[in-house]
């Protein structure tokens, strides 16, 4: 008996089921008028756009850190884009695939501006707050035995947690991904210049959507949709000039680009998924400007998520 694709079921469903986070600023975030928006919101209108001709297609499953895997595992989402850092155990000892990293991030510390410390030291002493179900607290835990330090770590449930116990004094520091402290001080801080993002580095966290292990074609998909983003930045190919594309761009962007594009029956896509998805949601470019970076509220730098040409590490597999 022939087992029906992720692809068969998205389309008899008529929508992708996407979890993301919630009140993750930049990220997935709801409006007054409940509607999503973010970068890893993107990406999930992206994957929709190319696989149902719609990119407002999408119900959007609110994860948190400790049941994001297994939401994705029981098959009530058909895509994970919730800022979830590829690892080796998750790849290896879990049943999922990571499609391709989105998004180079690290993760920091922030502490009270008042406290008068912009790093960590083993005189040091307090309390610092990490969330559970995050590799943030596995890093935690050992960069501060690296340190000899004397921190007592306060492990909450969830992200709105970690923040209310930074701000009510419950600890005095907090360690999370650099871009959810810089978003959260612009967001959450009563006065953002009160608080003080240290340069210590604890991890490098590679962040990536991720689908189940089960079905290659799938897979495949959100990983050349991902690509494309990130091939219409590297061409000079955005929403805005998709539909009058110069005849000098490389014959390379001319196929994946056109109407004419077969490279995308092997997926089990029309000739038209890799332009709507530039049309509809953007490149990598527009994607993380207008969530992150200057577009934004929280100027985030694009630094190691800038493209390979401009000293970045973001690089689009060639599309022949």
């Amino acid at each position: 008996m022939a087992v029906a694709s992720t692809l068969d079921d998205v389309r008899q469903r008529g929508y992708l089921a996407c979890g993301v986070g919630e009140h993750d600023f930049g990220f997935a975030q709801r409006n007054i008028q409940g509607q999503w928006h973010g970068f890893d919101v993107d990406f999930c209108r992206a994957v929709a756009t190319a696989t149902l001709g719609d990119p407002s297609a999408v119900r959007f499953i609110p994860v948190d850190s400790q049941n994001r895997i297994s939401t994705l595992l029981d098959k009530e989402i058909d895509l994970l884009t919730r800022t979830t850092t590829w690892t080796l155990s998750r790849d290896t000892a879990m049943a999922v695939n990571f499609t391709g990293i989105t998004l180079y991030e690290k993760q920091g510390i922030i502490a009270r501006a008042e406290l008068g410390i912009h790093t960590i030291n083993q005189d040091l002493e307090g309390t610092i707050c990490v969330n559970s179900g995050t590799t943030s607290l596995p890093n935690l835990e050992d960069y501060l035995v690296r340190k000899n330090s004397k921190l007592k770590i306060l492990v909450l449930e969830t992200q709105q947690g970690r923040w209310d116990s930074f701000f009510n004094g419950r600890c005095d520091l907090m360690s999370s991904d650099m871009i959810d402290l810089q978003a959260g001080a612009v967001m959450l801080a009563p006065s953002p210049e009160d608080y003080v993002i240290f340069s210590d580095i604890i991890s490098k966290e590679p962040l990536a959507p991720a689908v189940r292990n089960d079905d290659d074609q799938w897979f495949d998909i959100v990983k050349w949709v991902i690509n494309t983003t990130i091939y219409g930045e590297e061409y000079g190919v955005n929403s805005l000039n998709i539909k009058t594309m110069p005849q000098s761009i490389s014959m390379q962007a001319q196929r994946l680009f056109s109407d004419k594009n077969t490279l995308g029956l092997e997926l089990g896509l029309d000739a038209e998924w890799a332009s709507r998805v530039i049309l509809d949601v953007g490149n990598y470019e527009e994607i993380f400007e207008r969530n992150l970076g200057l577009g934004s509220r929280f100027k985030v730098e694009r630094n190691l998520n800038n493209l390979w040409t401009k000293g970045g590490l973001m690089y689009a597999l060639p599309s022949r």
